[in-house]
């Protein structure tokens, strides 16, 4: 007879370092106090075919119905599937949307005192199996935060000060800002670096500092952009150069280099210099003062300040701008917008050296 009670859990989604964390802390739950832990199976779903997810999910299905040897709570973790997304070796092959079948069926009738966690990347939601698992099983998505999209920096921010916290650790506000532009969006590598800087600074030392980011942080792929952006507040060209010329060295597209690290940099410039002079706002004042003033302005003045998904202004970007105008003129940062968008013209519609428009751009940029 099934029971009433919740006994299926599975997380899942891009950010696997998330699902992993949470189908963890609910294995440690149920088998909290269990001992002996006869009856507990903990079954890897890392598979490379079609044929291996198959195996993997009859070994599960064998597991959840086979009677524990000394009675009482079973409790099976399906570990990091990763093949239930829509992919030749999984949820798109019609063997596994049949074991998976399989699965939902044993899931729709567990035995008594038995309880299975699931932590997958990808799920294909369009498949029945995902539809009835949802209907019988608690499901916890988990995302990677989308970097693409304004307001991103304040989401990575934010986790970084959750999984911090756990370890006891605290950033100085220029350590934050660097280990944000360094790290990627997954959890996982975020909590790899926190428990890198929690071992290097030892018991005595809890507060990050921007040093200490320095020394431990390596720049991810996206790091790389934002090296890009303080070399040009820095008005130091030859760093900014030799990023430049390391990006196109390994592939990356010059207009890519152009709309991610550039453009966006002129223009956080361009409009923190023209708020800081139109309304006196001081970045000195720190990120919560500078960003409580910008939501204090007029509609009609917040119109060209960018907006994170929720519709609300995106703050960061234009703080970090203006803690780096130093001696730049409204008329100067404008001419810097015009000189980017000429170079993006160049990159797209001329036969022009693509190393040679940023590098013209770059010293156009950061001159005296």
């Amino acid at each position: 007879m099934p029971q009433e009670e919740n006994t299926t859990f599975i997380y899942y989604g891009s950010d696997e370092g998330a699902a992993a964390a949470g189908a963890a802390a609910r294995y440690a739950e149920l088998t909290a106090g269990d001992e002996n832990g006869w009856g507990n199976e903990i079954i890897d779903g890392a598979v490379g075919t079609a044929d291996e997810a198959v195996g993997c999910l009859g070994r599960v299905v064998e597991a959840l119905q086979t009677v524990s040897m000394f009675g009482g709570k079973k409790v099976i973790w399906l570990k990091g599937a990763n093949f239930m997304g829509d992919t030749p070796s999984g949820a798109r092959s019609e063997a596994v949307q049949g074991a998976l079948d399989d699965l939902v069926k044993v899931v729709q009738n567990m035995p008594a005192e038995t309880y299975l966690v699931v932590s997958a990347a990808e799920v294909d939601k369009r498949r029945s199996f995902f539809k009835k698992l949802a209907a019988a099983a608690e499901m916890q998505e988990s995302s990677l935060i989308d970097i693409s999209r304004e307001g991103w920096e304040s989401e990575v921010a934010a986790l970084t000060l959750k999984l911090a916290k756990q370890r006891d650790l605290r950033f100085d506000n220029a350590a934050m800002d660097l280990f944000v532009q360094r790290v990627n969006e997954g959890s996982r590598q975020i909590a790899n670096e926190l428990d890198k800087l929690d071992v290097y600074l030892g018991s005595e030392r809890r507060t990050v500092q921007e040093a200490d980011v320095e020394l431990m942080v390596p720049v991810s792929r996206h790091g790389v952009i934002f090296e890009i952006s303080r070399a040009l507040e820095r008005q130091d060209s030859r760093t900014a150069v030799r990023l430049v010329n390391e990006q196109l060295a390994q592939g990356e597209q010059a207009v890519t280099i152009m709309r991610a690290a550039i453009v966006p940099t002129v223009r956080n410039r361009y409009c923190a210099r023209l708020l800081v002079d139109t309304y006196n706002l001081n970045p000195a004042a720190g990120y919560r003062g500078f960003e409580s003033a910008l939501n204090k302005l007029s509609r009609e003045a917040q119109k060209a300040l960018p907006r994170k998904k929720d519709g609300s202004i995106s703050c960061y970007g234009i703080f970090q701008a203006a803690r780096s105008l130093r001696k730049l003129t409204l008329a100067k940062a404008r001419q810097h917008l015009f000189a980017c968008a000429q170079a993006d013209r160049q990159l797209v519609s001329t036969q022009l050296d693509p190393r040679d428009v940023l590098h013209k751009l770059i010293v156009t940029l950061t001159a005296v």
